[in-house]
């Protein structure tokens, strides 16, 4: 699977606020403003390709051309595929591994030497990243007193 997957949308307005669809994938989703509703296409479309992680056939492959009715408006979702490719791991998961605080994980994350995206209230931490800082040659605690003084 690519890293990056793009397909064609169709938004329209409706009573309720608007309406994204995928015709491709058959995939819908809404929100209450149109910044709501391209919100919820990328994370729709987040969701629909981690169901592909270990699928070997994959997605279907993007067509751009796409039927339009009258009211609607063509838009292209495009979302990174690279932290679902390379495994994901929650908070919970990472203070277990790393025997950290949650504060830790989120200094951690601030800091670049974890990977994540915010997925509903709670974090999906990079799998290679935290492996890495797992398997670091760094002890725990404070450094002894001797290391300091040279």
């Amino acid at each position: 699977m690519k890293e990056r997957m793009t397909y064609a949308a169709r938004l329209c307005k409706d009573e309720y606020g608007y309406t994204v669809e995928f015709p491709q994938l058959d995939l819908v989703t809404q929100g209450n403003d149109l910044d709501d509703a391209l919100c919820m296409a990328s994370d729709a479309l987040e969701t629909y390709f981690f169901d592909y992680l270990h699928d070997k056939d994959g997605p279907p492959a993007p067509d751009l051309d796409i039927e339009l009715h009258s009211d609607d408006i063509y838009v292209i979702v495009s979302v990174d595929v690279a932290p679902l490719i390379d495994g994901e791991l929650t908070t919970e998961d990472v203070m277990k591994m790393l025997c950290v605080n949650k504060q830790r994980v989120a200094q951690l994350r601030a800091s670049g030497k974890i990977a994540a995206y915010k997925q509903g209230r709670d974090y999906l931490h990079s799998r290679s990243d935290v492996e890495v800082l797992r398997h670091s040659a760094r002890k725990s605690g404070r450094p002894r007193k001797e290391l300091l003084a040279a």
